[in-house]
């Protein structure tokens, strides 16, 4: 059995999460020069007067931890009656000297998300390389804060076939962590990720925290511009309104050629106005109130769009033309509202016929296909990027003119 000095805690933090039950986290290291094995962590409670209240132990999230390595923890206090009177903690922890785990494990590749409702998503690919079966895989998934402290672990087993967690020599699988606490997911800025099996373990992975994290072909990180505006307007790149924005430009609009085309359009007219506008809304809380206001509806055009792309996923491309589509006819239908009852009101004063304008909604929307199928055929990302664009604006123009057709109506 070793104890006194042959670990050491790092990045520690707490929070009282919404149940009242206080959450104590952080990172073990061995530091016995030996690799350990059923290690238990002690944290002991005081009160404000240094009187012990209670003591509560817990494992870390890694069966074993090679000697100079460390593993997540999260320890629970769960007496919701006293839980109020702690006022510090300490730790300590035992363990077992076993044999090294071998590194034939290989995190492949990530990515994350956090949605509105402030649930953290991890998805992550790995691989068996060893000689052995990896039986019992699971990820193990860390977040931090921006200042390096655990905020919150996660883990997930391995989705190696139905029913199994137990990954083949040579085979990959995926993993999906699910982490909700919301109290505390929304401060995340970083990530790290470790797989283990009962043969093996893996070299700990840290990325970004959301996007595109790790990529098996180009084996790095990826960060992505922020949204400007819905950040000045919310205070926080973290909050779960704009990563609800990010996760869908990120992990859903930028996975597609005719997705990112788009995108390249978007960022080059938002990015020339977004800086300024940013800066200017943060010192005028009325404007940070009306741009909050205008951003939920997006929300919720974004969920119903998302729910197109997914029914549309067996086809990528036909899924975010799909998803697109929805959204922009949504948001016609929401933000130019008062543009279409303006026209509808004028049509119908003026008795305007509307059989030209439907023409040219006609062939514009006809050029915007054509060029979007030439670009896929081609691959040519100009002709996508003048494609998608196009088809945008005559969606979004369809909904506004048919609107106003049914006010003069």
């Amino acid at each position: 059995m070793f104890a006194a000095g042959s670990f050491s805690f790092h990045n520690p933090s707490s929070f009282v999460d919404e149940s009242k039950i206080l959450h104590v986290l952080g990172e073990i290291r061995n530091e016995s020069g030996t690799p350990m094995k059923d290690i238990l962590i002690k944290a002991s409670f005081y009160d404000k007067a240094g009187k012990l209240v209670d003591e509560f132990e817990r494992e870390p999230a890694l069966q074993t931890i090679n000697a100079g390595e460390s593993s997540p923890f999260d320890i629970l206090y769960t007496d919701q009656k006293t839980v109020d009177n702690i006022a510090n903690f300490t730790l300590s922890a035992t363990g077992q000297a076993t044999e090294a785990k071998e590194k034939q494990l290989k995190i492949l590749s990530a990515n994350s998300r956090l949605d509105v409702f402030g649930t953290y998503f991890i998805n992550t690919l790995a691989r068996n390389n060893g000689q052995e079966n990896a039986t019992n895989a699971i990820v193990v998934a860390t977040l931090y804060d921006k200042d390096g402290k655990v905020i919150s672990v996660g883990k997930a087993l391995a989705e190696a076939s139905p029913g199994s967690s137990d990954m083949l020599p040579g085979t990959e699988a995926p993993f999906s962590v699910t982490i909700p606490e919301k109290l505390q997911t929304y401060k995340t800025a970083k990530y790290s990720l470790t797989a283990e099996s009962d043969q093996y373990i893996s070299d700990a992975v840290m990325l970004q925290a959301t996007g595109p994290g790790l990529s098996s072909s180009s084996g790095g990180n990826q960060t992505k511009s922020g949204c400007l505006i819905a950040t000045a307007a919310f205070g926080s790149e973290l909050a779960p309104q704009v990563q609800e924005l990010r996760s869908f430009r990120d992990g859903i609009a930028l996975q597609t050629l005719a997705g990112s085309s788009f995108m390249n359009v978007f960022n080059g007219w938002y990015y020339s106005f977004s800086p300024s506008v940013a800066d200017y809304e943060r010192g005028q809380p009325w404007l940070q109130s009306v741009v909050k206001a205008s951003i939920y509806p997006l929300l919720g055009i974004l969920d119903v769009s998302t729910t197109v792309y997914w029914f549309l996923a067996f086809d990528n491309e036909l899924a975010i033309m799909g998803a697109g589509v929805t959204a922009s006819a949504l948001i016609g239908l929401v933000y130019f509202a008062p543009a279409a009852l303006a026209l509808g009101v004028v049509i119908r004063k003026k008795r305007w016929n509307m059989k030209k304008a439907k023409f040219i909604l006609a062939i514009t929307l006809s050029a915007s296909v054509l060029a979007i199928i030439v670009a896929e055929l081609a691959a040519t990302p100009e002709v996508m990027m003048f494609g998608t664009a196009l088809l945008v604006l005559s969606a979004i123009s369809a909904v506004v003119i048919a609107v106003a057709r049914m006010i003069r109506s």
